[in-house]
This record gives C-alpha cells, sequence and structure tokens, in this order.
C-alpha cells in the first residue's frame, strides 16, 4: 500500500469533511435567525387577530425589544422624611412637561435623590404626579416619589427609596418574555371585550412593604400593562404569572 498517498486522501478528506459541517452550521445559524424572525411575526398577527376578534384595542405601540434581566435584591434606604408627607417651605411651580430647569428647583428644595426617579403617567392623576424610582433604565413600580401639586405649584411630596443589594449582581440574566407573548395571554385570558390597552412597560416589581426589619426583598422583571378605564395587570418577565393591582381613578 502507498502509504503517502492513502495519507494524502485522508488529509484531503478531512479538510472536506470539515468545509460541509463548516457549511452546514452556517445555513443553520440563518434559518434559526430566520425562523425566529417569522415565529415574531406569527405571534405578532395572531395576537392581532385576536383583538380585533374581541374589539381589543391599543392606543399605544407594542415594544418589541426582549433584553436580558436578572432578578434584583432592594433594601429600604431609612431616613428622616422617607415614607411621610413632606410640606415644602415655599411652593414651587413646576411644570412637568416643558421645565427641566423646575427639576433641579425641587433638588435645591431637598426633595433627596429627585434625580433617580421618572414620571409614571399611568398612576399619576389630577394633584398627584407619580414618579417610580429607576434601576439603570428600567422604573421600579412600587418605589415613589409623590409631589403633591396645587394650582401648579408643588407645595409637598412623599417618597420611598431604596437600594439595589449587592448579591443582586450574582443573579443570571435571563431573556425577558416578549410584549406580544404577554398581551396574547391577557387578551385571551384576563380582559374583557372592548378593554383598551393604553399602556405597556418593562420594569421591575415586588411585593414591598415598609417595616421596623428594614429587610431585603426581590424584585422580578415584570411587564406592567395599562388600561384605559384604570385597571392595571402585572406580567412576571420569566413565568409570565399574571397579577392585578387595584384600579388606578381615571383622570379628569
Amino acid at each position: 500500500m502507498d502509504w503517502s498517498k492513502a495519507k494524502s486522501i485522508f488529509i484531503v478528506s478531512f479538510l472536506a469533511l470539515n468545509l460541509l459541517l463548516g457549511y452546514e452550521l452556517w445555513i443553520g445559524k440563518w434559518n434559526i435567525v430566520g425562523d425566529s424572525k417569522q415565529a415574531s411575526a406569527d405571534v405578532a398577527q395572531e395576537l392581532d387577530r385576536i383583538m380585533v376578534s374581541r374589539g381589543i384595542k391599543m392606543t399605544v405601540p407594542v415594544p418589541k425589544d426582549t433584553p436580558k434581566m436578572r432578578e434584583i435584591t432592594v433594601k429600604w434606604v431609612d431616613g428622616e422624611s422617607y415614607g411621610r408627607k413632606v410640606t415644602l417651605p415655599e411652593p414651587i411651580r413646576y411644570n412637568l412637561f416643558l421645565s427641566k430647569g423646575s427639576l433641579k428647583d425641587l433638588a435645591n428644595k431637598a426633595i433627596p435623590k429627585i434625580e433617580s426617579y421618572a414620571y409614571d403617567r399611568v398612576t399619576s392623576k389630577d394633584g398627584l404626579f407619580m414618579m417610580n424610582q429607576l434601576v439603570g433604565e428600567y422604573p421600579l413600580f412600587d418605589i415613589n416619589l409623590e409631589l403633591f401639586v396645587t394650582n401648579g405649584e408643588v407645595n409637598g411630596y412623599r417618597q420611598s427609596y431604596v437600594e439595589v443589594a449587592a448579591e443582586s449582581d450574582g443573579k443570571e440574566e435571563k431573556k425577558v418574555i416578549s410584549a406580544y407573548t404577554v398581551l396574547r395571554t391577557l387578551t385571551e385570558k384576563y380582559l374583557q371585550s372592548g378593554a383598551v390597552i393604553s399602556d405597556i412597560r418593562l420594569g421591575y416589581h415586588g411585593q414591598f412593604f415598609e417595616t421596623e426589619q428594614w429587610s431585603t426583598l426581590p424584585a422580578f422583571p415584570t411587564w406592567r400593562v395599562a388600561l384605559e378605564n384604570g385597571d392595571i395587570y402585572y406580567v412576571q418577565g420569566f413565568r409570565g404569572d399574571v397579577e392585578t393591582a387595584e384600579r388606578v381613578p381615571k383622570k379628569p
């Protein structure tokens, strides 16, 4: 046997096999991407069909992002003013939408860490601006700064504040379920015919109770879905568990 010739044939065959496997892997990768896009389109189309059949409407776009997030652990921060209503020495004229400078004025009037909050139009109402504490770009739906407003002036506030505990970094990151999946679950099992969805947003939600212990508490990535009639649904971002909240009074 010509071992030199056999060795050459073996090497060529091995290289050809590697090229074939590499090509199949490359094709498979793009097929997966294509299938994923098609699956998303199918879910969106099916959601639209269900909503039309039940007369359910949306007044906001459906978020398309499904980021990776983790469960976090938070701890109440004890402070002299936290958790109780505080009256400002002098009311401050404050236009939430037109004047960024007024936020600085409020900070100068000793509202602690006001820059850590963002306006929540869903739970705000006449005479009360609600602001959610932020973790990065995401709101903590249950941790709020309430601004009491009379005749366009902020005259007082009530504030809750938490810190994200270090052990949160050890939690595993997971991709959250899509907003389309959340809406399909709600439209099929929870919403009444003719419901109008006015807001859907991704943030953090947990069962928080201010206690003497100031213990650490978990908060999970959660989709919050608000209806025009004031109903609110929280859908856990990993498992899809649904929780309803008390109805928010409609704005006059």
